[in-house]
């Protein structure tokens, strides 16, 4: 008698901060300093501490709701990904099963999804990073995905066993149009 293996694999990761962020980020604080000054300049000494302690409590917020992390879940065959903002709030961003995946594989370069009805969606830690996959899917709509993401070896391997040949492990070659054969 042949027994069912079920598979419940979990990965948080964290997305890295950008550029962009980084700049908001102390663009918030330098914003942060010169209302305080301001209000220092203009306000009594005894009212200040209530602007110092709105300004730092402001400040606390915008920081930790600019962390994102994506959980990814695999069960029996199902994929789905959380997107949570802030360590507390979380919502559901993709919710698919493996039968609707056409490809995966891992990727140098981050591929761009060609066509008017393919959505792309990256839930990896950033598009420089290493480990990063992608799968292509087809909905039952008819509307093609192209998902970037950070898998584990632990959920590699679960969805090798329910993808089978439809997984490469191989980064694809970069095809050198420029080398000269010549003798």
């Amino acid at each position: 008698m042949k027994k069912n293996k079920d598979f419940f694999i979990e990965q948080l990761i964290r997305r890295s901060r950008g550029g962009t962020e980084t700049l908001v980020k102390v663009a918030l604080v330098l914003a942060g300093i010169i209302i305080l000054a301001v209000l220092y300049r203009f306000f009594y000494a005894s009212i200040w501490p209530f602007f110092l302690a709105v300004v730092c409590v402001l400040e606390f917020f915008a920081f930790n709701y600019t962390v994102k992390e994506f959980e990814y879940s695999f069960i029996n065959g199902d994929v789905s990904v959380d997107k949570i903002s802030g360590k507390r709030r979380r919502k559901t961003v993709l919710s698919l099963s493996t039968k609707e995946i056409t490809h995966m594989a891992p990727c140098a370069a981050p591929p761009t999804a060609r066509g008017d009805n393919v959505t792309f969606m990256d839930y990896s830690i950033n598009r420089r990073s290493p480990g990063l996959w992608y799968f292509t899917a087809t909905r039952e709509d008819g509307t093609e995905l192209l998902v970037l993401f950070n898998p584990n070896e632990r959920l590699r391997e679960a969805f090798k066993s329910y993808l089978g040949n439809k997984m490469d492990y191989e980064l694809p070659v970069q095809n050198d149009d420029t080398s000269d054969d010549r003798s």
